[in-house]
């Protein structure tokens, strides 16, 4: 009789780790099911050096008063996106703000993740949430602004500039500002639409000579609270020379009247 209880006993105990191991290989089965099952999408952090990865599909820049232009062009869009990507790397990081007088804005839009905007003046480049600015690289970013200006530049730009109802288009002679009339203002902005840019314009001499008329556009900037001039030069009335006075690196968009010989 004893020893049967003593059997019973030890039956007792088996059982009971049995049902214990049960238990607790249950609760790890269950537990390593969920870490399975479960999918967790972490969204990219378009603000982090990995915004460089994506594919870049358009770069959209804006020139404020002026309007918005849109690159397409696949190698040039990685073209861009490298010179960014060597700015950020060869820059200093900075917090204080930038005191350019002109702004450029624009974003770049990716086919596999958010849209990464920037902004780039004389005095420093931002993209993203990432600011640099450095002597090191200064003459790097004006460079890389001043392409950008001379991209947003155009005739259908400048055009549609000196159309925009919101802005005020003067005559400049003798140092006197006087206000274009409507028949005049409507026949410069159709000589300018439908003018030629000139890429190659290091053989010109006229630029030395005083222009036969000279044009300013004042842009109603809603970023600013000073006046933001756009000067339009004529020259025999063959040639445009464009230029923004607020521009620190001093660029300018030549065109060729598209009736002149």
């Amino acid at each position: 009789m004893q020893e049967e209880k003593k059997g019973l006993s030890w039956l007792r105990l088996i059982l009971l780790q049995i049902v214990i191991g049960c238990t607790l290989i249950g609760i790890f089965a269950y537990a390593f099911r969920i870490g399975v099952d479960q999918v967790r999408i972490v969204p990219k952090d378009p603000n982090n050096r990995d915004m460089f990865d994506g594919v870049p599909m358009r770069m959209n820049v804006t020139y404020p008063g002026i309007g918005t232009i849109a690159i397409e062009d696949p190698k040039e869009l990685i073209a861009w996106k490298a010179s960014f990507s060597r700015l950020l790397s060869a820059g200093k990081q900075s917090n204080r703000a930038n005191a350019s007088r002109l702004l450029l804005t624009g974003s770049i839009a990716y086919l596999d993740q958010e849209d990464v905007p920037f902004q780039i003046g004389t005095s420093g480049f931002r993209f993203g949430t990432e600011s640099i600015h450095s002597l090191e690289i200064s003459a790097e970013v004006r460079k890389l602004q001043s392409m950008l200006i001379d991209k947003t530049l155009t005739a259908d730009t400048v055009g549609a500039a000196i159309e925009n109802v919101n802005h005020q288009v003067f005559r400049l002679q003798n140092g006197l500002l006087t206000t274009l009339s409507s028949s005049d203002r409507v026949a410069l902005m159709l000589q300018m639409r439908s003018a030629v840019r000139l890429i190659d314009f290091s053989h010109f001499e006229f630029t030395a000579e005083q222009p036969s008329a000279h044009f300013v556009v004042q842009l109603s900037d809603e970023g600013t609270n000073r006046k933001h001039w756009l000067h339009v030069d004529r020259y025999d009335n063959a040639y445009f020379v464009v230029f923004d006075l607020l521009d620190e690196t001093n660029h300018k968009a030549y065109f060729k009247l598209s009736d002149a010989s």
